[in-house]
């Protein structure tokens, strides 16, 4: 049930000030259709053909695994919201909370923002992990699952680029120990927002880096996080850098590895090698024009999920590369993970939209 939806109307009215990732600065758009200017969401140099192994069809894979629209209420709710731009709605951009985290010897925060009604009462929690360092600032996606009820935490993990050499704090063979902060940063949020006695429901959500990341969490560290979704994530990274060009593989091996010099390096820190661990929900959604990730991969890994009967799901959009920053697609893509964190944690779906 949604409560006073804005009308999509705003939307043709909507000023380009508004971009992907935690630390962004506003910007003005490539043009009146894209939100920012992210190279990797619609560059002919970087938008092409996902990658599908051979003995694998295309056209199955998207038939397996074909576009679902989502609630159409819910999607004008959110481009209304989008539209708005933070003139009229703006409990993103309220004092936000940084929770110190530590992780054996190493500490990190966590930036948390809670919406009016989850101050005094449990209520969902949503991790959303990016390479960004959070920003207190009003941005449109937090403001969505504040207006759902979610309470939105933002962990600044080693990875992040806070510092270049906490960016460079999970390169390589770091990775392995880097992840555990996955692990740390759900225990520090459910005791943080435990009311007598009772834990909240913890989600993990990502694009990209963030996406690995959700993977990871879900898989090696299973237990952690109450359901999952990933966007745009490489499931398999020692397949994943096999299947890539010479040139792209070289500029991704001080990041993951080599996939010859480092192959058990990349089955650790892989998603695929942890599937059997899964046990909470979890998704996943990938574009077919990003040449970044590889179906095969994701069509395999939820597969074997299922084979066990897990709570699986994937979709693949025909027209998405690998970031999306039209507000057509940005709508689609939250009423999805919106739908799917309130069927999944059994809370109602409600999206407020007074000021």
């Amino acid at each position: 049930m949604l409560r006073a939806a804005l009308s999509p109307l705003l939307l043709p009215g909507l000023v380009g000030v508004l971009v992907l990732g935690a630390c962004s600065r506003p910007m003005a758009p490539a043009s009146p259709k894209v939100l920012g200017a992210h190279a990797d969401a619609d560059s002919p140099r970087v938008v092409g053909t996902a990658l599908v192994r051979d003995g694998d069809s295309r056209e199955d894979l998207l038939r397996r695994h074909p576009r679902v629209e989502p609630d159409a209420a819910l999607t004008s709710t959110l481009a209304a919201i989008l539209a708005d731009s933070g003139q009229r709605l703006r409990w993103s951009e309220a004092p936000a909370e940084d929770l110190a985290c530590d992780n054996g010897n190493v500490r990190f925060r966590i930036q948390v923002r809670v919406p009016p009604a989850c101050r005094e009462r449990v209520c969902p929690v949503l991790a959303f992990y990016t390479t960004g360092c959070p920003q207190p600032d009003y941005h449109w996606r937090p403001e969505f699952f504040l207006r759902a009820g979610f309470i939105y935490a933002e962990p600044a993990v080693r990875g992040t680029k806070c510092s270049e050499d906490w960016a460079r704090a999970d390169n390589g063979p770091l990775r392995v120990a880097a992840a555990t902060d996955l692990e740390a940063a759900s225990r520090c949020l459910r005791q943080r927002f435990t009311r007598d006695g009772v834990a909240p429901r913890l989600g993990i959500l990502g694009w990209s880096y963030g996406g690995n990341q959700t993977l990871v969490g879900m898989t090696r560290f299973a237990g952690s996080y109450d359901a999952g979704f990933a966007l745009a994530a490489k499931t398999d990274l020692g397949s994943f850098l096999s299947q890539l060009a010479p040139e792209l593989r070289r500029t991704r091996a001080e990041e993951y590895g080599d996939p010859e010099r480092d192959a058990e390096l990349l089955r650790t820190i892989s998603p695929a090698t942890w599937v059997d661990r899964v046990e909470a929900p979890i998704a996943l959604m990938l574009g077919a024009r990003d040449p970044k990730v590889s179906l095969s991969d994701a069509d395999v890994f939820v597969r074997k999920l299922r084979a066990r009967g897990q709570d699986a799901t994937l979709m693949i959009i025909p027209e998405h590369a690998h970031l999306t920053e039209r507000p057509e697609e940005i709508a689609f893509e939250h009423a999805h993970l919106l739908q799917f964190f309130t069927s999944r944690f059994g809370v109602p779906l409600r999206v407020d939209t007074q000021p």
